[in-house]
Protein backbone atom coordinates (compact mmCIF):
# COMPACT_ATOMS: atom_id res chain seq x y z
CA UNK A 1 0.00 0.00 0.00
CA UNK A 2 2.64 2.29 0.76
CA UNK A 3 4.73 1.91 -2.48
CA UNK A 4 1.37 2.68 -4.21
CA UNK A 5 0.84 5.39 -2.59
CA UNK A 6 4.53 6.60 -3.12
CA UNK A 7 4.10 5.83 -6.63
CA UNK A 8 1.42 8.40 -7.25
CA UNK A 9 2.86 11.21 -5.49
CA UNK A 10 5.74 10.59 -8.13
CA UNK A 11 3.62 10.63 -10.84
CA UNK A 12 1.46 13.23 -9.34
CA UNK A 13 5.03 15.45 -8.62
CA UNK A 14 6.09 14.27 -12.51
CA UNK A 15 3.08 15.76 -14.25
CA UNK A 16 3.12 19.39 -12.02
CA UNK A 17 6.67 19.70 -12.66
CA UNK A 18 6.68 18.78 -16.61
CA UNK A 19 3.85 21.51 -16.44
CA UNK A 20 6.10 23.81 -15.84
CA UNK A 21 8.75 25.49 -18.53
CA UNK A 22 11.73 26.90 -17.76
CA UNK A 23 11.15 30.32 -19.83
CA UNK A 24 8.29 30.94 -17.45
CA UNK A 25 8.50 31.85 -14.25
CA UNK A 26 5.53 33.12 -11.11
CA UNK A 27 7.27 35.09 -9.18
CA UNK A 28 5.17 36.75 -6.52
CA UNK A 29 2.91 38.63 -8.65
CA UNK A 30 5.06 38.13 -11.82
CA UNK A 31 4.58 36.00 -14.31
CA UNK A 32 7.33 36.64 -17.08
CA UNK A 33 9.71 35.10 -19.35
CA UNK A 34 12.80 36.96 -18.81
CA UNK A 35 13.57 39.16 -15.90
CA UNK A 36 16.84 40.27 -14.04
CA UNK A 37 17.20 42.35 -10.90
CA UNK A 38 20.61 43.56 -10.05
CA UNK A 39 22.59 45.83 -9.25
CA UNK A 40 21.81 49.14 -11.26
CA UNK A 41 18.98 47.70 -13.68
CA UNK A 42 15.73 45.56 -12.84
CA UNK A 43 14.27 44.57 -15.85
CA UNK A 44 11.21 42.05 -16.69
CA UNK A 45 9.36 40.45 -20.27
CA UNK A 46 5.97 39.97 -18.56
CA UNK A 47 2.75 38.91 -19.27
CA UNK A 48 1.29 39.54 -16.23
CA UNK A 49 2.75 41.59 -13.15
CA UNK A 50 0.77 42.77 -10.13
CA UNK A 51 2.58 43.67 -7.09
CA UNK A 52 6.27 45.02 -6.18
CA UNK A 53 9.92 45.07 -7.21
CA UNK A 54 12.45 46.59 -5.95
CA UNK A 55 16.29 47.59 -5.78
CA UNK A 56 18.29 49.33 -3.67
CA UNK A 57 20.82 51.96 -4.31
CA UNK A 58 24.07 52.96 -1.89
CA UNK A 59 24.55 56.93 -1.94
CA UNK A 60 26.21 59.32 -0.66
CA UNK A 61 25.23 63.11 0.06
CA UNK A 62 25.64 65.11 -3.27
CA UNK A 63 25.76 62.23 -5.92
CA UNK A 64 23.75 62.51 -9.19
CA UNK A 65 22.48 59.36 -9.98
CA UNK A 66 21.28 59.31 -13.68
CA UNK A 67 17.98 57.14 -13.73
CA UNK A 68 16.67 55.48 -16.93
CA UNK A 69 13.53 53.79 -17.69
CA UNK A 70 12.05 52.57 -20.80
CA UNK A 71 8.79 50.50 -20.19
CA UNK A 72 6.54 48.83 -23.09
CA UNK A 73 3.17 48.03 -21.69
CA UNK A 74 0.34 45.88 -23.75
CA UNK A 75 -2.21 46.23 -20.54
CA UNK A 76 -2.00 47.30 -17.02
CA UNK A 77 -0.10 50.02 -15.44
CA UNK A 78 3.22 50.42 -14.13
CA UNK A 79 4.17 53.06 -11.06
CA UNK A 80 7.65 54.02 -10.51
CA UNK A 81 8.91 55.42 -7.29
CA UNK A 82 12.72 56.62 -6.56
CA UNK A 83 12.69 56.99 -2.50
CA UNK A 84 15.27 58.13 -0.24
CA UNK A 85 16.19 56.41 2.98
CA UNK A 86 13.80 58.16 5.02
CA UNK A 87 10.88 56.55 2.39
CA UNK A 88 10.50 60.46 1.36
CA UNK A 89 9.39 60.32 -2.53
CA UNK A 90 11.97 61.92 -4.86
CA UNK A 91 11.05 60.80 -7.86
CA UNK A 92 7.69 59.06 -9.39
CA UNK A 93 6.29 58.36 -12.55
CA UNK A 94 2.97 56.81 -13.75
CA UNK A 95 2.96 54.67 -17.01
CA UNK A 96 -0.25 53.45 -18.52
CA UNK A 97 1.33 52.51 -22.35
CA UNK A 98 4.56 53.52 -23.04
CA UNK A 99 6.66 55.75 -22.13
CA UNK A 100 11.02 56.08 -22.30
CA UNK A 101 12.85 59.01 -20.29
CA UNK A 102 15.86 59.78 -18.03
CA UNK A 103 16.19 61.84 -14.93
CA UNK A 104 19.38 62.90 -12.41
CA UNK A 105 18.51 62.16 -9.18
CA UNK A 106 20.31 64.47 -6.88
CA UNK A 107 21.46 63.14 -3.28
CA UNK A 108 20.39 64.85 -0.56
CA UNK A 109 20.38 61.83 2.58
CA UNK A 110 23.24 59.83 1.97
CA UNK A 111 22.40 55.91 2.62
CA UNK A 112 20.13 53.42 0.88
CA UNK A 113 17.32 54.70 -1.69
CA UNK A 114 15.03 52.70 -2.91
CA UNK A 115 13.53 51.86 -6.46
CA UNK A 116 10.25 50.91 -5.94
CA UNK A 117 8.09 49.54 -9.64
CA UNK A 118 4.28 48.32 -8.72
CA UNK A 119 2.23 47.16 -11.64
CA UNK A 120 -1.31 46.95 -11.65
CA UNK A 121 -2.27 43.39 -13.79
CA UNK A 122 0.72 45.12 -16.27
CA UNK A 123 2.07 42.86 -19.42
CA UNK A 124 4.66 44.23 -21.51
CA UNK A 125 8.32 44.79 -20.78
CA UNK A 126 9.93 47.46 -18.26
CA UNK A 127 13.85 48.13 -18.12
CA UNK A 128 15.16 50.23 -15.43
CA UNK A 129 19.09 50.76 -14.51
CA UNK A 130 20.81 53.34 -12.67
CA UNK A 131 24.43 54.55 -13.13
CA UNK A 132 26.47 57.56 -11.26
CA UNK A 133 27.16 60.39 -13.28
Amino acid sequence: MKKTILIIIVIALSVVLSACRLDKVKFGGVRMMYGTNEAGRIAYDISTFTGIEQGEVQAETGQVILFSYLVDLDKGALFIEWQDPNGEVMWQKNIENSDQGEVDIEINSQGTHKILIRGAGAGGRFDVSWSEE
